[in-house]
């Protein structure tokens, strides 16, 4: 991956800003952002109602849970930084339950076992859309200490990762935000995964039929152990047209599920929490809702 991609223009288009002035994506091809974003966008588009498509959204939450923690002198001091990798390397070797930022826990006998499934879940995706991975340069050094390891770790895995199945983490919210956003929700029928309330539903059912959306259902999943979940889709009232899944680092396992639906499947992660609140921003506030 020689080349680097300018991200400036997803969302309000001044990425660059919320990540200390610079936000470039690594990239297999020589390639405009433009012409990146158009291409996937277009694959996007072309699948809706035809064909599964799920999109796989990983950051330093998939990467730690998968490869452990790793230095980033960039962002603590050294010595911090040495005690806190120790200091995770031996709760590897002596676990407690695993917590995600999402609220997941899971149990050390669970762990490993949900490691590898984690794995042959991202295995498949891969194989059958895109794993949209957060690798980049950034003025903030955000994350950027998992940048070196993901390809060998993919390739130990035997995970195809290349210029066909990968595009920025940021890509996928900018598919809902950026020009042309409407085309994923006028006139369409929203399938919304996660771990949802009744109050959330009618927020989020709200905010969706604002922007166009047809009909908008929903399939709730455990808050704090998707990776664990079985879904039932026989419930499902329409054939939904757009899968938007927000199910933490548990999302692969939903998108792996959602398969019999035949089409476009986002992992979008926290950005759901703007259809709830208007008023947010996700990613340093890079994306909210479109005007």
């Amino acid at each position: 991956m020689n080349y680097r991609v300018s991200l400036d223009f997803v969302g309000s288009g001044n990425a660059s800003k919320a990540y200390g002035g610079s936000l470039d994506a690594w990239s297999f091809m020589d390639i405009t952002p433009e012409a990146w974003f158009s291409s996937f966008r277009r694959s996007a588009l072309d699948s809706i109602g035809k064909k599964y498509f799920p999109v796989y959204r990983m950051a330093d939450g998939e990467f730690r849970f998968l490869m452990g923690r790793k230095y980033n002198f960039h962002r603590r001091p050294l010595l911090r930084e040495l005690v806190a990798v120790s200091a995770e390397k031996l709760r590897i070797r002596n676990p407690d339950n695993w917590a995600t930022s999402w609220g997941e826990t899971y149990t050390p006998e669970e762990v490993r076992g949900l490691r590898a499934s984690l794995v042959s879940n991202i295995r498949y995706i891969a194989n059958k859309g895109y794993l949209a991975c957060y690798i980049n340069d950034n003025g903030l050094y955000a994350f950027t200490e998992y940048n070196r390891h993901i390809q060998p770790y993919f390739s130990a895995q035997k995970v195809a990762f290349n210029k066909d199945n990968y595009i920025p983490f940021h890509f996928v919210c900018a598919l809902l935000t950026n020009a042309g956003w409407q085309d994923f929700y006028e006139d369409r029928n929203i399938l919304v995964v996660s771990g949802t309330d009744d109050e959330s539903e009618v927020l989020i059912t709200k905010r969706l039929s604002s922007m166009g959306a047809r009909d908008v259902e929903f399939l709730r999943i455990s808050k704090t152990s998707s990776m664990k979940d079985h879904i039932n889709l026989d419930g499902l009232k329409n054939r939904p047209d757009v899968c938007l899944v927000a199910a933490g680092i548990g999302s692969a396992n939903i998108l792996r599920q959602l398969e019999p639906l035949q089409t476009l499947v986002l992992d979008i992660g926290g950005y759901i929490s703007c259809y709830v609140n208007p008023e947010l921003r996700q990613h340093g506030g890079v994306f909210g809702l479109p005007s």
